[in-house]
């Protein structure tokens, strides 16, 4: 509006900007125009130091809030877009008061609609404690919670002024993105695997304790992208044993029977791989007839 602006969207570009302030310190940051906004307030590559050099790493996005209150998701395209996320999602809330910023990873997000479906409502809880692993309340109604639980690391003005505390940042962040792209990736080849930590502290390493939690979803519906997947791992376990063991290693009994097993499983499963597998193992001679 001409000469004047409402308060609460200040406040709001106020947190924005100390989000974008305390991303800069571990990650090139690029803010996304307002009028291109559809959820995604930065896109950001993680920060390593090599000597005088700034090393891009992994990406990641970011959406920056003002508190943790619940974020919600109820219309079909705003569902449908937050399900089907690319790229390792944080929140980032500001606080402040304290110029400082929690930040909260949501690699549990895609255990909800892999368990039940496609619900008619997801809200993300950031702060809010998950009553069992990996931290989603399925509702009557359909609907389901994300519970992210705390924050995975707490950032300050002072902190980004530390190299040594940039660096242990940087590291943090950099664990929590790289098992939920794994997790990512795994969901978009059908392999839905989920891996996460069982437990974890706020500044700490996610798997600093060593307990890993699974969760593992399948359904009858996936059968022909499964064996799709099954095709390209045993093609390409067929290959380290031919092409990578010694003739020695080949020739033992254990070895031996393990070649024979997967001999097996490309002639009993030939009909179900997809036909780039199979003209690939006929181009290597593993065809069924072989």
């Amino acid at each position: 509006m001409p000469g004047a602006r409402l308060k609460t969207f200040r406040l709001g570009d106020r947190s924005e900007l100390l989000v974008e302030h305390l991303l800069s310190a571990f990650a090139f940051t690029t803010r996304v125009p307002r009028q291109e906004d559809v959820g995604i307030d930065f896109f950001c590559s993680l920060i390593s130091r090599q000597e005088h050099l700034l090393k891009a790493g992994p990406f990641f996005a970011v959406q920056a809030k003002s508190s943790t209150s619940p974020i919600i998701f109820e219309k079909e395209h705003e569902i449908d877009w937050i399900i089907s996320q690319e790229n390792p999602l944080l929140l980032c809330v500001a606080d402040r008061n304290s110029l400082a910023m929690d930040v909260y990873s949501t690699w549990n997000l895609p255990c909800g609609p892999l368990a039940r479906g496609k619900p008619p409502r997801i809200s993300l809880l950031p702060s809010v404690a998950r009553e069992d692993w990996p931290g989603v309340e399925h509702k009557p109604d359909g609907s389901q919670e994300i519970r992210l639980g705390n924050p995975i690391v707490r950032i300050t003005d002072s902190d980004v002024f530390d190299d040594s505390r940039v660096d242990g940042i940087a590291s943090v962040i950099n664990e929590w993105v790289a098992f939920d792209r794994t997790n990512i990736v795994n969901r978009q080849t059908s392999m839905y695997w989920v891996v996460g930590p069982l437990s974890y502290e706020t500044g700490k390493l996610p798997f600093a304790s060593g307990q890993a939690g699974v969760a593992f979803y399948y359904n009858p519906a996936n059968l022909q992208k499964c064996s799709a997947n099954l095709g390209r791992a045993a093609t390409a376990l067929t290959l380290i044993f031919r092409d990578g063991l010694s003739e020695s290693v080949r020739t033992e009994p254990l070895w031996a029977r393990r070649v024979a097993a997967l001999q097996e499983i490309l002639r009993s499963h030939w009909d179900l791989f997809d036909e780039p597998v199979r003209q690939f193992l006929i181009g290597q001679h593993l065809g069924p007839e072989e």
